[in-house]
């Protein structure tokens, strides 16, 4: 699994970025090896830009409801937080917007999907989006 997870004390963001093929199970790893064992993210009030350009979803609806289900899980940790997903495969965009939809209805993290990252640092930068 190639990624790397940076953040940007100044702005408040956490940086994840893959590589490659991603499937449900290397979400999921991040998430529990990286995001939820940062303070900034759990208590800190930072949000997240997830760039996927360099990657490739290898998954089906029901791994996207997998995620969704393991959201409700930290709902407590997500809710209020916004999440940018820079992505610019058909597939995966596909799958991310099927994300984005049941996150932002069912658990309050409000994600949206972007095909730039200059659109999506706007969006999570800005205190009114």
């Amino acid at each position: 699994m190639n990624y790397s997870v940076t953040s940007d004390h100044l702005r408040k963001l956490i940086f994840y970025k893959h590589h490659g093929i991603l499937e449900e199970k290397d979400i999921g790893y991040v998430w529990v090896n990286e995001f939820l064992k940062m303070p900034e993210f759990t208590a800190g009030g930072y949000n997240l830009l997830s760039d996927y350009t360099e990657a490739r979803f290898k998954m089906t609806p029901n791994d996207v409801s997998l995620i969704v289900d393991f959201m409700r899980n930290i709902v407590d940790i997500v809710n209020g937080k916004k999440q940018g997903i820079v992505i610019n495969d058909p597939f995966s965009t596909a799958a991310s917007l099927l994300f984005e939809q049941e996150v932002n209805k069912e658990i309050g993290f409000r994600v949206k999907v972007f095909s730039t990252k200059e659109a999506a640092l706007k969006w999570l930068l800005d205190p009114e989006a």
